[in-house]
């Protein structure tokens, strides 16, 4: 079966038959595979995809790239071609290069060796290619469909149409787990989702022992089919307006944590912030532009004891419901929709003589909006795969001037160009330890709701800010008096 790309990843899975559960495909610290996309948004009722490119654009067809593109980076930023197609012969520094349905890059450099040519890129904003136009969609996002039966492959369709090099989904039904596990920063991981009636049901569990301190956090949850919009308008140099909305958000999520401190010197974790593979990679192609929305959670763990033998448990549940989203409009940001939530700290358990805390930070679901090739690029490596391309980046470090080898090394410079939305949750235990002379415990949630766009997607300098939709507080304090601390 031969891979094919971008334009349908939807990622959930270890594959799984629609009446028993297949062998674990491998997995890679991508996260839970490939399955169901969407076709192109211009299929859903109510879309708009009404676009001109700017003249500084070069526009690649989906079955021309599938010829000539051979190899891209694992990190997403290097292209090798070969040499037969004129448009990438003439192709030059500050170009916008548009592949249908795989990547829009800036081209920072190019070299040629043999008969290959090698293009090193950055993400491009969507006033870079986008001269003028609106692009308009509201997309359900439905999980038991996404995972719907699909046994026979795609047939051939015309340019425009479902991209060619896409594998025919996995077979799927509501009810099978789709799983992941491996090692993420050195954190013990394991993931799964499990599509159903409306919803997905989401699991995930993270552990480590470093240097005598042992910690481990799960969270079993749901997320249910909700809406996905979004309003863009571009004039000449300029957007004029950009609206991201996740409408019908309904979901609860429930957290347990349990550390521990031995007879080890340390008592932290060298590494707190974690940022987990993807539960689901959604393509959402619209008129050959490659947008992919993932859902992700990321965590924060920070345990600190003043003693050995130590150890704190506990566990905390949130809800929320509503609309969450954000607009830019003449560069400024503002919140739309609403949103709300709760939260309690279910119980804890500590066992110290001294001071001692535990944070736990989750942002789960976090929705977002990419266009850059970072999101698939495990799906855009199985059909293009990396090694010539990781083979080729010194090579074209060396010979393009400076600009691509400075940014090559700086780590800072690649994010994604992206907007998001995201429901945060924040818990913190502090504890006196038995020997104090109030032995209080203090609990605090924070809730959270907020998102923001970057100026990689945008173009706008100053807005890739975050703004907070709505926050809440749930403090409890053992014994309830103002000894121990501030409700």
């Amino acid at each position: 079966m031969k891979p094919i790309l971008f334009c349908c990843v939807l990622a959930v899975a270890t594959l799984v038959g629609c009446s028993k559960k297949r062998a674990p495909t491998p997995t890679t610290a991508s996260g839970i595979p490939a399955a169901r996309p969407f076709r192109d948004l211009r299929e859903l009722p109510g879309t708009v995809a009404d676009f001109t490119l700017t003249s500084n654009t070069i526009r690649i067809d989906e079955a021309s790239t599938r010829r000539i593109l051979k190899s891209v980076g694992s990190d997403g930023n290097i292209f090798v071609f070969d040499d037969s197609d004129q448009r990438i012969q003439s192709l030059h520094e500050g170009q916008i290069l548009f592949l249908e349905n795989v990547a829009v890059q800036k081209v920072l450099a190019i070299a040629r060796k043999d008969k290959l040519i090698i293009v090193g890129t950055d993400y491009a904003s969507l006033p870079d290619f986008i001269q003028q136009g609106h692009l308009k969609w509201d997309a359900p996002i439905q999980f038991s469909s996404l995972f719907a039966q699909v046994s026979e492959p795609h047939p051939s369709v015309a340019p425009g149409g479902l991209a060619t090099w896409i594998p025919p989904s996995t077979v799927y039904a509501a009810g099978p787990q789709l799983s992941y596990s491996g090692k993420v920063d050195g954190w013990d991981t394991t993931m799964s989702v499990t599509p159903g009636s409306n919803r997905l049901e989401i699991a995930l569990k993270v552990s480590r022992t470093y240097q005598g301190m042992s910690v481990m956090v799960s969270s079993k949850g749901h997320l249910q089919d909700f809406l996905s919009s979004a309003d863009i308008q571009v004039s000449p140099g300029s957007l004029d307006n950009f609206s991201y909305v996740a409408k019908g958000l309904n979901g609860e999520t429930n957290v347990e944590y349990a550390a521990t401190r031995a007879e080890g010197d340390v008592a932290g974790i060298d590494k707190p912030n974690i940022k987990l593979p993807p539960l689901a990679k959604i393509p959402m192609p619209i008129g050959g532009i490659p947008f992919m929305l993932t859902i992700n959670a990321n965590l924060i763990l920070k345990p600190g004891f003043g003693a050995k033998k130590e150890g704190a448990s506990g566990s905390f549940r949130i809800t929320y419901s509503g609309d969450e989203g954000f607009q830019i409009k003449g560069g400024n940001s503002q919140a739309s929709g609403s949103i709300d939530g709760t939260g309690k700290f279910e119980h804890t358990t500590t066992a110290s003589l001294a001071p001692h805390a535990i944070l736990i930070g989750m942002a789960a679901p976090k929705i977002t909006l990419s266009l850059g090739p970072g999101s698939a690029i495990d799906v855009l490596q199985e059909a293009f795969p990396s090694q010539m391309a990781d083979a080729m980046a010194d090579f074209l470090a060396k010979t393009a001037a400076g600009k691509w080898a400075k940014k090559k090394i700086d780590p800072s410079f690649r994010t994604e160009a992206s907007a998001s939305v995201q429901t945060v949750a924040v818990g913190t235990m502090t504890a006196a330890g038995s020997l104090a002379m109030v032995p209080c415990k203090l609990t605090r949630l924070l809730l959270e709701f907020k998102g923001g766009a970057d100026t990689y997607l945008l173009g706008i300098k100053g807005v890739d800010k975050e703004i907070v939709f709505a926050k809440k507080e749930f403090v409890t304090r053992e014994p309830d008096i103002n000894a121990c601390g501030d409700k």
